[in-house]
């Protein structure tokens, strides 16, 4: 039987068990556990004439078909979702990507991608509060525990303190958009401090960002720990590198360890439409062509894009490892790499990971709001994103922009250039690793934008004739991909997926992360022949270690 085929008989069974329900579903809304597809078409489709057309080849009018990105009449209008409003996305990994390449070969698509959430890193507690949870813990341990470190340390750590001398209006009039769990109610984060105004929900479709706080999550309250690092009240316990901006909360994920690329992409799109000078993603997963070509445009518009390079899986993760995207790795309070972080040629700097005190709800107590230690790349990011603001507080945006412009280039690859140029770089550290060093706001404010040294567009990775796909089967592997004839545009989202799920049972020692999903894991029938035919001997390696590593 086809996959489509497969497909329709799926769509029937919803409807015979009466969980359907497309007649008044909120177009606007993208729930993460819905079946769904993201196309790509060649050019602006005509939405009506597509949907005569995918109502032929699916033989139901139960599915619904909007633009991906339905606020923008720009470049991204290409984009459109195929929705199945009451069918699960929870279905095997190789039966979605068999669908999306019928759909793409039937429709004559430029891509056409599953969207799905997957388990591709982890959140972990501090040693002693993972431990009375039961959650995952990948850090040093050597630290955690200790209750004597001054809550403020790691904005000693990079300067911060420093910066806030020489842009007293600690990012004044800077947006930061933060794509996360949302945000909840807590006394260290100041409702001036943030621009509900702006504010979206992508899951619900609508413009209230509050974190739910469900406790059935992962990590409830996420998205009020990041952002305590970002804009945190001064006064407070704690406080964010740059109290003064305000911060857009965009709830697009319900699970930080279960990101799914279509609402990440359209949270990035809103950043962008709304007005904010930087995005800052504490988050990270799969990639997807509509997530890298949404990233592409706010870089375009002269927005600063921050990610975390990933936790406790060892390559770095998707959004970070786009070229575009400035990627955070972490350290501990010693300078010295935090256990859990990803790393590799994509990071860009470092920032503290580990020990890094911040707003949490106390989830034993109704979610009470608390102040305690946090680990992970999320709050190296954040840090980075406050002192970005701090950076075009000190500067002007406008001034940096022309500055820019004045080189040929954007503000992101400016931003790049000048705190690569001024981290603070300890002894034995590992540039190819780790990045240029730990970020140090100080120097990169003293630094005038004259002087920040060309721009370089980053630093070039070994095997830069190699796509971003490739590079990253050859961090897998420890092969080049070699052949030529492959059609890597086309299943790019699946190697990209075999390649992180490898690495993610190769961090564990083992696949017991599996069980968490209700996904089965599997290479697609499509991919595999293709892989055959083209004879890589990287890509073979690619599938049979990761069907290796699940059969352990």
């Amino acid at each position: 039987m086809s996959p489509i085929k497969t497909l329709t008989r799926l769509i029937r069974r919803s409807e015979t068990n009466g969980s359907r329900a497309v007649s008044g579903t909120n177009c606007a809304a993208l729930p993460a556990d819905e079946l769904g597809f993201v196309l790509e078409y060649p050019r602006n489709p005509d939405l009506e004439a597509a949907r005569r057309q995918l109502a032929m080849i699916l033989d139901t009018l139960d599915f619904v078909l909007e633009p991906l990105f339905p606020m923008s009449a720009d470049d991204l209008a290409h984009f459109a979702i195929l929705r199945f409003p009451g069918v699960s996305a929870g279905r095997a990994s190789d039966a979605l990507f068999a669908i999306a390449y019928e759909l793409g070969e039937k429709i004559d698509l430029v891509s056409c991608e599953p969207c799905i959430g997957e388990h591709i890193m982890t959140v972990p507690e501090p040693a002693q509060e993972a431990s009375r949870v039961g959650k995952e813990y990948c850090g040093a341990g050597a630290l955690s525990g200790s209750k004597h470190f001054d809550k403020r340390w790691a904005l000693a750590n990079t300067g911060v303190f420093a910066a806030w001398q020489l842009s007293p209006d600690l990012g004044k009039g800077i947006i930061i958009a933060q794509p996360d769990t949302g945000v909840a109610k807590h006394h260290e984060i100041e409702s001036d401090s943030l621009r509900l105004d702006l504010a979206a929900d992508i899951i619900g479709g609508d413009d209230d960002p509050t974190d739910p706080l469900d406790p059935h999550t992962a990590n409830p309250g996420h998205g009020s720990g990041t952002a305590s690092v970002v804009v945190g009240r001064r006064t407070g316990e704690i406080s964010g590198a740059a109290p003064g901006a305000q911060l857009v909360p965009i709830c697009c994920i319900q699970d930080v360890t279960v990101v799914n690329p279509t609402q990440v992409a359209r949270a990035v799109n809103h950043a962008r439409i709304s007005g904010c000078h930087i995005v800052s993603m504490s988050l990270g997963g799969l990639g997807s062509v509509a997530l890298h070509n949404s990233i592409q445009k706010a870089v375009e518009a002269n927005l600063i894009v921050i990610a975390a390079a990933g936790n406790c899986i060892g390559l770095t993760v998707y959004p970070a490892r786009y070229p575009e995207v400035i990627a955070v790795a972490g350290t501990n309070i010693n300078d010295g790499k935090w256990q859990g972080t990803s790393v590799g040629r994509a990071v860009d700097i470092s920032a503290p990971a580990e020990m890094v005190w911040r707003a949490k709800h106390d989830m034993s107590t109704g979610g009470k709001p608390i102040v305690a230690e946090g680990e992970g790349t999320a709050y190296s990011a954040a840090l980075t994103a406050g002192i970005a603001a701090l950076w075009l507080g000190r500067h002007g945006r406008d001034n940096l922009i022309a500055e820019a412009n004045s080189r040929h280039t954007t503000l992101q690859e400016l931003f790049r250039a000048a705190v690569r140029h001024t981290t603070r770089v300890p002894a034995g550290w590992n540039s190819s690793r780790q990045g240029s060093g730990i970020i140090d706001a100080e120097a990169l404010l003293r630094l005038k934008p004259r002087d920040i040294p060309t721009v370089s567009e980053g630093v070039c990775p070994p095997n830069s004739g190699l796509s971003e796909v490739q590079r990253l089967v050859f961090e897998a592997t420890q092969k080049k991909p070699e052949s030529r004839n492959f059609d890597w545009p086309r299943y790019e989202a699946e190697i990209a997926n075999l390649a992180l799920r490898l690495a993610h049972i190769r961090a564990r020692g083992n696949a017991q992360f599996a069980s968490r999903s209700r996904r089965r894991f599997a290479v697609s029938e499509c991919l595999r022949k293709a892989i055959e035919a083209s004879g890589d001997a990287a890509l073979r390696d690619l599938t049979s270690n990761f069907e290796a590593g699940l059969s352990e």
